[in-house]
């Protein structure tokens, strides 16, 4: 896949279906929240698109955000079932640098910012520490 096509990929527009759980409401208003300081980093934020699709007949359905700096793109989706996915490329060499499954966010409140402390230090370096 070129950078050419994550970027567009990534790029799509979302569309909110009503049916949203606890834990993805709050996911999707961290990541809003955060998208501002993302900003002053040089990481862009973006809904990841699900399409037309009506998430009451998805068995697990899921919120995702996309992420770009100037040397790695990644996303992160979270779960109706409070499992956690994120993975970050390496835009020049389209390299995996970064890939997690979270089974279960364990808290009530999880603490995105700790959860997914490693994810940005790579998105922001291009390299797996």
């Amino acid at each position: 896949m070129t950078r050419k096509e994550i970027i567009r990929i990534l790029a799509m527009p979302v569309v909110w279906e009503v049916h949203i759980t606890l834990l993805q409401k709050k996911f999707r208003q961290w990541a809003e929240q955060n998208a501002g300081p993302l900003r002053t980093l040089h990481i862009t934020t973006e809904p990841m698109n699900r399409g037309l699709v009506n998430e009451q007949y998805i068995p697990d359905p899921s919120t995702g955000f996309g992420h770009e700096s100037e040397c790695a793109m990644g996303q992160v989706t979270v779960w109706e079932s409070g499992q956690m996915e994120y993975e970050v490329v390496n835009i020049e060499t389209e390299e995996l640098i970064l890939w997690k499954y979270i089974e279960q966010i364990q808290e009530d409140n999880p603490d995105f910012d700790k959860l997914l402390h490693v994810y940005f230090q790579v998105l922001q370096t291009g390299v797996n520490p």
